[in-house]
């Protein structure tokens, strides 16, 4: 009996250590680079559309999400002090974003990007009132089978 009692958690033991692991696998990069490229093409159809809520949708429900712009004063955290910024700015100010240069990278379920291309905004009847250089970038994190936001900075570039 004493034999078997030893025995026993031997066996428990190897049991747990032996079980097969978890068989969660990581998307590949190449699967990370073309959902984060969909989550940015988002992100400019939905600024493009002057709707604050359905473009808020697409940030992390966490209370430190950032969205920062060239201006000194444009810093903006959480997400009633984001959509403070962009209530009266989106229904009349329609931005896409034309992305000429795209460098992604990722760590597990947070990626990141760089974006370099040309900011256009349009009034509500699409007549283009202004088209410059712009550039961003991002900070997402993987919720479920989607990508969302957690960090804007935009910027215009200096003329040369």
């Amino acid at each position: 009996m004493k034999r078997l009692m030893r025995v026993v958690p031997f066996l428990a033991l190897c049991g747990v250590g032996c079980s097969s692991p978890r068989t969660d696998t990581a998307p590949s990069p190449a699967a990370v680079q073309t959902e984060v490229r969909q989550a940015l093409d988002k992100f400019s159809d939905l600024s493009g559309r002057g709707d604050v809520a359905l473009f808020m949708s697409q940030f992390d429900s966490v209370a430190d999400i950032m969205m920062v712009g060239s201006g000194k004063e444009q810093v903006f955290k959480g997400s009633a002090a984001i959509e403070r910024w962009l209530t009266p700015l989106l229904p009349t100010k329609h931005i896409s974003f034309q992305m000429d240069r795209v460098d992604i990278s990722s760590h597990g379920e947070t990626a990141w990007a760089f974006v370099e291309g040309t900011e256009t905004v349009r009034d509500e009847t699409g007549k283009v009132l202004a088209s410059d250089p712009y550039r961003f970038t991002a900070v997402l994190v993987k919720q479920g089978d989607r990508w969302v936001w957690r960090l804007f900075h935009g910027s215009t570039p200096e003329k040369t």
